[in-house]
Parts: C-alpha cells; sequence; structure tokens
C-alpha cells in the first residue's frame, strides 16, 4: 500500500525536527561551553565529568527536544503559526523557554540532588557571588533562546516553500 502525502510529510517533520534539534544544540552549546564551560558538568550528571561525554549528552537531548517540538506543535491548533518564517521562529522560542523552566527549574535540580550535590559547580565564573549568579542565568536563557531560534529557522527552512535559505540545496517543491 503507497504512503499517503499526509503520512510522508508527517515522516519529514519529524525528521526535520530532530535535525533541527541537532542542529540548533550544536549552537546552544558552543554558547554553554564558550561562555561557562559548562559541557564537563553536563557530562557529570551522566556520571562522566568530561566535555566530550557533556557534549554527546547534550546533544542527544538536543535532537530529542527537537523531536519533541514537532510533536507539540505540529497539530491543527498551531497551523496559522507555522505558516510562515516567523511564526515558526516565535514556536522555537515558546519551546526553548518551555525546555529552560523545565529542565533548569526541574530535572537539573533533581539530577544534582540524584549525584549528591548540594549546588550546581559552577567553577569557571570569574566572579563569585550574585553576579555569578546573574551571569550563569542570563548564558543560560541566551542559550536557550539561541536554541529555539535556531530549531524555528531550521524547522521554516525545510517544511515552507517560502522558508528556503538560499545557500541550502532543497527544492521548496520537495517539501
Amino acid at each position: 500500500m503507497a504512503r499517503t502525502d499526509d503520512a510522508e510529510r508527517g515522516d519529514r517533520r519529524w525528521r526535520v525536527g530532530a535535525i533541527g534539534g541537532l542542529v540548533a544544540g550544536v549552537t546552544m552549546g558552543v554558547v554553554l561551553h564558550g561562555a561557562l564551560g559548562l559541557m564537563p558538568t553536563i557530562g557529570a550528571l551522566v556520571g562522566v565529568e568530561t566535555t566530550l561525554a557533556g557534549w554527546a549528552v547534550h546533544l542527544f537531548n538536543s535532537t530529542l527536544f527537537g523531536a519533541l517540538f514537532v510533536a507539540i506543535f505540529d497539530r491543527a491548533f498551531f497551523d496559522d503559526l507555522r505558516a510562515d518564517v516567523g511564526g515558526c521562529l516565535s514556536l522555537g522560542v515558546v519551546h526553548s523557554a518551555l525546555l529552560g523552566v523545565i529542565t533548569g527549574g526541574l530535572l537539573l535540580p533533581a539530577a544534582i540532588a540524584l549525584e549528591g550535590a548540594t549546588s550546581l559547580p559552577v567553577p569557571t565564573l570569574p566572579v563569585p557571588g550574585l553576579t555569578a549568579s546573574f551571569e550563569f542565568g542570563a548564558v543560560i536563557a541566551v542559550a536557550h533562546l539561541i536554541y529555539g531560534l535556531v530549531l524555528g529557522r531550521v524547522f521554516a527552512a525545510f517544511t515552507l516553500a517560502e522558508g528556503e535559505i538560499g545557500w541550502l540545496p532543497f527544492d521548496a517543491v520537495d517539501r
């Protein structure tokens, strides 16, 4: 039995979400690691405090969160927002803001508690105290914003004819 266009389009959206999450995770990871040196800390959440482990965990999660983006926003209710690049960017930002609240407010503290730590080790911040907490929060917020913008833009580029990015070798007809 031949697959319907809707089923093929749905499968494509899942792949686009995962790829968008991966690309967005790379950009977010560059900010997190470049500004705060957080990759070893992210790796420590799974018991391996190395930069490589941190990147592996971060990119795995980013890819899953990209697929989650499709699971949440690829619904008729969001059709109007998914119809143009600006709407896709908006959905990406909303998605990443929710991820920031859930991961930073619930999952990260739970993971730290499971590891037996009492606080997040952030030795790379140059100034201790209130300024360090503000810097940490600001970098995390900017990193999540970047994740959402990149995820939304990649999603638009591969799902909208007018979302085309000139240097990508895809024809809008194939979308």
